[in-house]
């Protein structure tokens, strides 16, 4: 995975000059969005969840300690953070009755910009954590997945979105 990562780096910045742009990609709007490619391919061997001793208070406390918590968007962060959660948790998109690109569509704008579809996704996220709460009673725990994550995503959000805004 890591040399795919390196390969969509390097085809994007070939797909910026053959489209006439001469910036190269770690200086467009200030180096953000080379910023988060780069952090993003550090959160995907980020491995906060395998000590499962840990309460979610403490995986949360790890999480904010990592360098890339700050180059990445909250909503990226939530939607990794989903991958790991039982199967009672539905995804946002899931929860919306979209498919991905159509909820990805309502995250980001044509303009780019992304502040105001970040609200939204914390909202949908907090919707379908308060939804698993009221589906776990009936689990008796035998859903796959990590059971603290529900508990993370509820204290990292509002973090991840003060962040965000300064």
């Amino acid at each position: 995975i890591t040399q795919d990562l390196a390969d969509l780096e390097l085809t994007l910045e070939q797909l910026i000059f053959k489209g006439g742009g001469s910036t190269p990609l770690n200086q467009i709007s200030g180096g953000k969005p080379y910023a988060e490619l780069r952090a993003v391919r550090q959160m995907l061997f980020w491995g906060g969840l395998e000590n499962k001793t840990l309460s979610s208070e403490q995986v949360s406390k790890a999480f904010f300690r990592e360098v890339w918590v700050k180059d990445v968007r909250p909503s990226t962060a939530f939607h990794f953070l989903f991958t790991f959660a039982p199967a009672l948790l539905s995804s946002p998109h899931h929860a919306c009755r979209m498919n991905a690109e159509e909820y990805t569509g309502n995250l980001v704008k044509f303009d780019g910009s992304v502040d105001d579809g970040e609200a939204k996704a914390w909202m949908t996220t907090m919707n379908c954590c308060d939804a698993y709460q009221q589906r776990e009673s009936i689990d008796g725990g035998v859903s796959i997945g990590d059971r603290r994550v529900p508990a993370i995503l509820m204290i990292v959000g509002p973090e991840l979105l003060r962040r965000r805004r300064y």
